[in-house]
């Protein structure tokens, strides 16, 4: 549990902050055997879990990895992280929470497993659970380390090569909004009083900009009330999201790279689970709930079904009949089963995935930036023109 506090130090000085305790009791001792003088004490509602963040997590991993490397006590290394993150409250109070976890006698999974701080990933979870029980638990944090950094790494190369192409549409939006309300109706004005009957672009521009003017709030409204209403459904109806899921994954280019990519996170999780020492069928299990594509879940879920029920891997991923999986998927799964290399196999799956997905999302923006371009300079051509065609007429004329 989480307490927000005020309290005075010995030296008079005011101190707002947070502490974790099981309960009130316990969080007043604390606070009291470190010399407070608490002014009110409560505890502080948590209406939602947020996920911790992957880029703190693999931080953190890797420096306790260094520390059990060189003897220190897993308390020990999570004290001296803890000084750290003094700046920051929250994640300081999620390893104050692990730290009175492990005093309390508990093992690193059920300190992990039992904070209420942060969502943890549930593959970190089973890694630790498994690497503490056959002591490796130092080479398996190292080894989530860098599964994690490689993670946030893709995701931020991703979202940084859709910046340029979310600029343009927003610059066009505005750009748009802006000639359609503002500038586009003073120029008709001027031709209107001139009493000339007006070109058919010109007019279908004027229909459009009198409709911006008249009901661009109630557009921009309905838009939200869509997507929050979108958002909601997809939340609350699994058939809803299914079914967007299954038109993503059937779209041209962004399907196959969503798919790759859903592919190469299931192959480096059980490439490592398996490394760690997980049974077969469990890492197969626990790996099947890294998808965020229910289709692609319920496939895999399928596969996890049939291994459990003593079919190979290979079986189970060819008799499945949710999605369709590519062939070099297949014949990896095959060799690296048949070879007893499957954890290699995965690794070098995933890294297969991942190289490619870079490739096909450099194609997409090449081919999405010019695109863009076209749409824009045409929408905008097509509004100069339309205001131009009144002054060749009435010159014309």
């Amino acid at each position: 549990m989480i307490f927000k506090y005020r309290a005075y130090s010995e030296s008079g000085e005011s101190v707002n902050s947070t502490i974790t305790a099981a309960n009130l009791v316990d969080a007043r001792y604390e606070l009291e055997r470190g010399g407070l003088l608490i002014e009110s004490i409560k505890e502080q509602k948590t209406y939602f879990t947020p996920k911790i963040d992957n880029a703190k997590l693999a931080l953190v991993s890797r420096n306790i990895s260094i520390y059990l490397r060189s003897g220190m006590s897993l308390m020990r290394a999570i004290d001296l992280i803890k000084e750290n993150y003094k700046k920051d409250p929250k994640f300081k109070n999620f390893l104050e929470a692990l730290s009175k976890e492990l005093k309390e006698g508990k093992s690193f999974f059920e300190a992990f497993n039992q904070q209420k701080i942060f969502k943890i990933p549930p593959f970190f979870l089973y890694t630790i659970e498994v690497s503490e029980k056959s002591s490796s638990l130092e080479n398996s944090l190292l080894e989530l380390s860098g599964f994690i950094s490689t993670t946030e790494k893709l995701k931020r190369e991703v979202a940084k090569a859709f910046i340029y192409p979310g600029f343009i549409i927003l610059i066009a939006v505005g750009m748009i909004s802006f000639m359609l309300t503002s500038i586009v109706p003073k120029i008709v004005d001027i031709f209107e009083s001139s009493g000339n009957e007006l070109p058919p672009a010109t007019q279908f521009t004027l229909t459009v900009s009198h409709f911006m003017q008249d009901y661009a709030f109630y557009i921009f409204s309905a838009f939200v009330v869509f997507t929050i209403a979108l958002t909601i459904t997809r939340l609350k109806s699994y058939s809803f999201r299914k079914m967007q899921d299954k038109f993503v994954l059937k779209m041209p280019l962004l399907g196959s790279i969503m798919l790759h990519h859903e592919l190469s996170m299931f192959a480096r999780v059980s490439s490592l689970l398996l490394e760690s020492g997980v049974p077969f069928a469990q890492s197969i299990h626990f790996s099947t709930k890294i998808f965020s594509n229910v289709v692609i879940k319920d496939g895999f879920k399928e596969i996890s079904k049939k291994i459990i029920e003593g079919k190979s891997f290979t079986n189970a991923v060819a008799s499945q009949k949710e999605i369709e999986l590519p062939p070099d998927f297949l014949n990896a799964i095959a060799i690296g089963e048949n070879s007893s290399e499957l954890p290699y196999t995965l690794k070098t799956l995933a890294e297969f995935y991942e190289l490619t997905n870079r490739d096909k999302i450099e194609v997409l923006l090449s081919l999405l930036e010019p695109i863009l371009m076209l749409v824009v300079g045409g929408i905008i051509g097509f509004l100069v023109i339309s205001m131009l065609l009144p002054i060749f007429s009435i010159s014309v004329g």
